[in-house]
């Protein structure tokens, strides 16, 4: 009788395990479909305000990169007033969690307006806030030369 009871306890008792992982990734590609569909209030959501953000332009030929630290209010603004359609997408994907700190390290490959822009690597910076994973930094290489010419799918 004690047996099932526990049992029982233990079932009911026991929260379903979460998968940290998955939260982390659902916050990265919560902000890559933002970008895509230009949804400025679930960037918002997914990002921290003062989030730091730095990108790594690389000239097309010579190589000379062209850093720039825009704001997240900056890219919230961009994606608000383009007309591009735009398609990040990340491939090869490292994700590195401990604790409330985690780091998403992603290939990754944007086409505008079904064009190959440019590839390069997406770097997350995310930690959890009141129970939620949001994004504090991101960095990213933009390379256009060597990317593949079409998609992945």
């Amino acid at each position: 009788m004690i047996r099932p009871v526990l049992a029982l306890l233990l079932v009911t008792a026991a929260p379903a395990a979460a998968d940290p992982k998955a939260d982390v990734l659902a916050a990265v590609d919560g902000a890559l479909t933002a970008i895509s569909t230009g949804d400025t209030a679930l960037f918002e959501r997914v990002m921290l305000p003062d989030a730091i953000i730095v990108a790594q332009s690389y000239a097309r030929g010579t190589g000379a990169l062209t850093t720039r630290r825009p704001t997240v209010a900056d890219l919230a603004t961009r994606m608000r007033t383009t007309t591009d359609k735009v398609d990040e997408r990340r491939t090869a994907t490292t994700v590195l969690i401990q604790r409330d700190l985690a780091h998403v390290w992603a290939d990754y490959t944007l086409d505008i307006d079904g064009k190959r822009r440019h590839c390069g690597v997406d770097s997350f910076g995310l930690v959890k806030v009141d129970g939620v994973w949001r994004i504090n930094s991101l960095t990213w290489t933009a390379e256009p030369d060597g990317c593949a010419a079409v998609a992945p799918k």
